[in-house]
């Protein structure tokens, strides 16, 4: 009679994600968070998501993410509701 052994194992991993905005960046005001954080562009956005800026500005128009448009029609991205939010896995 044979003997059988079963090995189960249990991995968890955490992802870690630093962010190096540059000397030039600095916080700044997030309305709707009430609070300063540092503000990306979409493509920066983007790239830390995984993603395309196509996927940020739908998730922009559905309002899961905050942002402020610049005099030049620039839209920058609120650090803090990219980062609470559960980061987009969806690439279109």
């Amino acid at each position: 009679m044979k003997i059988r052994k079963r090995i189960e194992m249990t991995i968890e991993i955490e992802k870690f994600l630093t962010v190096r905005l540059g000397h030039a960046r600095r916080d700044e005001f997030c309305e709707t968070c009430d609070s300063k954080t540092p503000l990306l562009t979409v493509a920066e956005t983007a790239k830390f998501a995984g993603t395309n800026p196509r996927t940020i500005y739908r998730l922009i128009g559905e309002g899961q993410l905050h942002f402020r448009e610049t005099a030049a029609g620039l839209l920058l991205v609120c650090f803090d509701s990219f980062s609470t939010k559960q980061q987009p896995s969806a690439k279109e």
